[in-house]
Parts: C-alpha cells; structure tokens; sequence
C-alpha cells in the first residue's frame, strides 16, 4: 500500500510539472517586447567575487541598486562599492513594493516581507540583477592588453500597464477672472 501511494505521489508530481512546462516555455520571459535591460555598473575588477542587490529606503520612497564586492580569498569581507541609480525605479509604501516603471508599463520586482522583528525586500522573480565577468581587449596604439571587467544588468520581465492613482478632487468652485476697464 506503501509503494502505490508513493507511485501515484510520484505520477502526480510528475504530471504537474509536465503540465506545466508547455504554459512555462510559452510565457518565454526573456526576449519578450516588454523586457528592459539596463546596465548599471561596470569596472575593472582583478581577483573580486562581485554581488548586486536591491535596497531601499522605505520613508523616502527611493530604491537603488547597490554592489558589492569581496576578495576571492577571504569573502567574509564584503564591501560596498557603489550605489546607483536607477530611473524609473522606487518604493512604492502603499504598495509595500519595490517597482520599476518604464513608460506606461510597470514591473513589481519585490515586496515587503516581515519575519520577526525585520522587514526585507523579498523577489517577485519579475527583476533580474546579472553579474557578469568578461576579458576585454585595452589596446593602446602599441600592445593589445586583455582585462577583466564586471559588469551588473538590470533585466525587468513581465511589465504590465502601470497602475494609475485614483485622485479625488472633491468638489470645486468656479472662479471666473474678468479684466478690468
């Protein structure tokens, strides 16, 4: 009876994820028409393990995308190293949310999220921040040199129209300027 209801456990799982791989090939979230990409850092970089992350400022409304970076030897030492901007991104306090807005379109990147006594930025996955390392070519008229360079991307998926703000204006009286003769 054991192994049957570990079998059909098994066929269960099994079918959901089969079912659910057609819908998550469809969707195609890299590639799309409302897919952002926006670079945000860059800097050469010898002997760095290099990390990115969001943070905010929850009173202001201001996020910010803020970079890290540790030796390779001893990575109990990380650093920051540059805060930056990035347009279009904010802290939403009604929303509890941190959101990216590009045009008309809008991608909820993270939301709030308590545990104890703290409240951190939890991903929605519809953000992306990509580290990445590559060698480039320095050529300086007389050798070619080869550096390391590390660079952070902000990749947003899955924008959908922004929300718009329902504003009251309650009830207003005519006033109606004449000149004077």
């Amino acid at each position: 009876m054991k192994t049957i209801k570990n079998k059909l456990g098994a066929a269960i799982v099994f079918l959901g994820l089969a079912g659910g791989l057609p819908a998550a090939a469809a969707d195609g979230s890299a590639g799309t028409d409302r897919d952002v990409e926006k670079k945000v850092y860059e800097k050469v970089s010898e002997d760095e393990n290099v990390s990115a992350d969001f943070a905010v400022d929850r009173s202001l409304g201001r996020a910010w995308v803020e970079v890290a970076a540790a030796p390779w030897l001893d990575q109990r030492q990380w650093a920051v190293i540059a805060r930056k901007d990035l347009k279009g991104l904010y802290y939403d306090p009604d929303r509890k949310a941190l959101i990216y807005q590009n045009g008309a379109n809008e991608a909820i990147c993270a939301e709030d999220w308590n545990f104890l006594l703290s409240t951190s930025l939890k991903s929605t996955g519809n953000c992306d921040l990509l580290v990445s390392s590559a060698t480039r070519n320095l050529d300086d008229g007389f050798t070619v040199n080869k550096e390391p360079v590390t660079t952070v991307t902000f990749v947003a998926h899955n924008a959908m129209p922004a929300r718009t703000a329902s504003v009251s204006m309650g009830e207003v009286d005519i006033i109606v300027v004449t000149p004077e003769k």
